[in-house]
């Protein structure tokens, strides 16, 4: 389904305006002993949100996944669902629990906040997809189960 400019720039405004629900959960921060294990990767940051910014709202523990722009990396262009270029810090994630424009921050990626701008077959739920610039990079990241945090 592909969702125009307008319609995307709408939802993003009307998500900001209106007050995230989901704000209710009381605040959980994780420490740097939670990401023990995890491996992190040298990507840029530079298109990514700033993190100084970033205010837990929750947590959860949910499947994450690489993709890359391609037949083969799971995205048939480089443009996202909500009609912009992926780029690094973009993530795919079901709209209806996670709508577009929500800032996510990942475990294991301690730099980047990322924000859901796109969606997926197989996004349902707690599933997210962040995209990696190549597909290398996201077949080598693979599938993990990792705590991400939804922030303001």
């Amino acid at each position: 389904m592909k969702i125009s400019r307008l319609v995307a720039a709408v939802l993003t405004a009307a998500f900001f305006a209106a007050p995230a629900t989901f704000a209710q959960e009381t605040p959980v921060t994780s420490t740097d002993a939670d990401a023990v294990g995890v491996q992190t990767l040298d990507l840029p940051v530079a298109d990514a949100a700033p993190v100084s910014a970033a205010i837990p709202i929750k947590v959860i523990q949910a499947t994450v996944t690489g993709y890359a722009n391609g037949a083969d990396g799971g995205a048939v262009s480089s443009m996202t669902a909500s009609g912009v270029r992926t780029h690094w810090g973009t993530v795919a994630a079901d709209w209806r629990v996670y709508p577009l424009g929500t800032r996510l921050q990942i475990e294991g990626f301690p730099n980047v906040i990322f924000v859901v701008e796109d969606t997926g077959g197989g996004v349902r739920g707690n599933i997210f997809d962040i995209w990696f610039p190549d597909l290398s990079s996201a077949v080598a990241f693979g599938t993990k189960s990792l705590k991400v945090t939804v922030v303001q």
